[in-house]
């Protein structure tokens, strides 16, 4: 089910100023030079208005520009997933210990860890990462113009982060992921596996994140 936003579904005349202010001075290049990194694939989904309106209060215009023009599902041959933030605000959130709509699922990799916009002010922001094998949040980049302009785009970044020299091993052997599946680890990170492929399993995205919360409970 998808998460409820707090907030009416409908703007007043100021607001939609507003919008149509941010997207004139929207950088589409941010977009562009992302999407040539990660090809889009072809089994895309687009938002929906309560969504677009959600993004349009929340979010810059830039990614509300990746969601129209491409949508939702696997880029770079599913190497990244470009998300409907309704599908992964639970998990987040449950991480976080709270529900804060200023935290906003942006991305998933293959392996199931989020990348989340947050919005910090009206003027600052960053992203942010919840890696869920290690257990640990970083920021990638103080601002969504530094994390689609640089970050996410570095080939050290894809190998370092995104696993790309393993995932390429677990398309291999496991299969292509279906839109809500992850690859993941058995026994998890935290019980002794290995980031080796004899150690790589994939199922529901969602499922895992929840399950290693739960592991580091214990």
């Amino acid at each position: 089910m998808h998460a409820k936003f707090p907030y009416s579904s409908h703007f007043c005349k100021f607001a939609l100023f507003g919008i149509i202010e941010r997207n004139a001075n929207m950088n589409k290049d941010l977009i562009d030079n992302f999407v040539k990194v990660y090809t889009p694939g072809t089994e895309l989904t687009k938002p929906d208005k309560n969504l677009m309106e959600f993004a349009d209060k929340m979010l810059p215009s830039e990614i509300g520009y990746l969601w129209q023009e491409y949508g939702f599902g696997d880029y770079g041959d599913g190497l990244i997933k470009v998300v409907d933030p309704r599908d992964y605000m639970h998990s987040l959130y449950s991480w976080l210990g709270t529900q804060d709509f200023k935290k906003i699922p942006i991305l998933v990799s293959a392996f199931g860890d989020i990348f989340y916009f947050r919005k910090l002010d009206e003027e600052e922001n960053d992203v942010s990462l919840l890696n869920i094998h290690y257990r640990k949040i970083e920021v990638c980049a103080y601002s969504y113009e530094e994390f689609f302009k640089s970050f996410i785009i570095d080939t050290k970044i894809q190998e370092d982060i995104l696993r790309k020299s393993l995932y390429d091993q677990a398309i291999a052997k496991l299969g292509i992921l279906k839109h809500n599946e992850a690859f993941f680890f058995v026994p998890a990170l935290v019980l002794g596996g290995r980031e080796e492929i004899k150690y790589m399993s994939k199922g529901d995205a969602n499922t895992h994140q929840h399950l290693l919360l739960q592991i580091g409970r214990q």
